[in-house]
């Protein structure tokens, strides 16, 4: 039986190389990282530098949840197939309570280098930051202290329709409701849309990326899953 389990400082190379690999189908990879293949030595540098943040035990606004599988190429060897961010700063904010300021790996990673980064349309990248900021408070008042949100979801190709990623979101649904949260918010992309409609997140709205001047644009789907539906716990 496939489960999801925390990921671990150890697995940062692995799971670097299931988001290289995977998060270049989803649109925003594109606007964000037009360059990636021109520089690849930075595209690396600096998401492995993310998620060395992500899965830092310090840095515990955030969780990474795995799940490993067997390679199809034949090898019996397990591998991290499939990788979900996941924001759970509520747990900061219920003890601190509401002046506490959540943590930032990104701006972390700025420090050292990423907003000069090579790689990347710095215009689309900033853009993309401050759009998803200003939907987030919009629509989810921004991370509220009882909700957990989503931030990346991502599989390998050779091991996509094999559940991996509804589980993974289960994962999240069964937090929201032992926790007693109030939803799970994720603003989807085209890639993950119907997989978040098919397990019951609500759409609340459609979310345009654009850099003022420019006819290119990006467009994102704010959805959001709760824990409780007409006075129900909803389904798991």
């Amino acid at each position: 039986m496939v489960v999801a389990q925390p990921g671990l400082p150890s697995d940062v190379d692995a799971i670097t190389n299931v988001v290289i690999r995977t998060m270049p189908l989803d649109p925003q990879w594109d606007y964000r990282f037009p360059l990636r293949k021109e520089f690849p030595e930075d595209h690396y540098k600096y998401t492995r530098m993310l998620f060395e943040y992500f899965l830092d035990p310090s840095f515990d606004d955030w969780t990474v949840m795995v799940i490993e599988d067997v390679d199809p190429a034949g090898s019996e060897k397990l591998k991290i197939a499939s990788i979900s961010v996941w924001d759970v700063s509520y747990l900061n904010k219920r003890k601190d309570g509401p002046h506490y300021v959540p943590q930032d790996p990104n701006r972390e990673v700025d420090k050292r280098g990423g907003s000069t980064r090579r790689d990347a349309n710095q215009q689309h990248f900033n853009a993309f930051h401050n759009g998803q900021n200003k939907a987030y408070k919009k629509y989810f008042g921004g991370i509220g202290p009882e909700q957990l949100h989503l931030q990346i979801l991502a599989t390998l190709p050779d091991f996509q329709r094999r559940g991996h990623a509804t589980t993974l979101c289960r994962w999240g649904m069964d937090v929201i409701r032992r926790e007693s949260l109030k939803d799970i918010s994720v603003m989807a992309s085209p890639m993950g849309y119907h997989l978040y409609a098919r397990l019951g997140f609500d759409h609340l709205a459609t979310v345009i990326i654009q850099v003022l001047g420019e006819e290119e644009k990006l467009t994102l789907q704010a959805m959001k899953y709760a824990s409780v539906v007409d006075g129900k716990l909803a389904n798991p």
